[in-house]
């Protein structure tokens, strides 16, 4: 068996408190998404922080699935009453959630560290 072309690094962040911080690095394409996707929901589901924020500055390669699996942790996230945002996608992945149309999850978008802070405690 192989190891994922994605890795996930869990764990609280300091800089806000009540926050998880997934990074996510690597590849996240059809054959990975539903690897990520079961890595966010496990923690979404079962993390008791009122926040979280996936960073996505690692992400080498995504396609429309790995779009779909980030619009529905913030889905799940809003249900949850979570502030989850994402943060300093990289161009091309911005190019990739403009072409699935989503829009709305562009909004969720920080591109900086101190941008995401000072959204996470407005």
């Amino acid at each position: 068996m192989t190891a994922p072309a994605f890795q996930t690094e869990i764990g609280a962040t300091v800089e806000v408190p009540d926050t998880r911080h997934i990074r996510i690095r690597g590849h996240v394409t059809l054959d990975e998404s539903p690897g990520l996707r079961h890595d966010i929901l496990e923690e979404l589901h079962t993390t008791t922080a009122r926040r979280m924020i996936l960073e996505l500055s690692g992400i080498d390669r995504m396609d429309t699935s790995g779009a779909a699996v980030l619009a529905e942790a913030l889905k799940v996230g809003q249900t949850k009453g979570m502030r989850v945002l994402l943060c300093s996608p990289s161009e091309s992945v911005l190019k990739i959630f403009r072409l699935a149309g989503f829009e709305d999850v562009l909004q969720q978008c920080c591109s900086s560290r101190e941008e995401t802070r000072r959204r996470l405690l407005d």
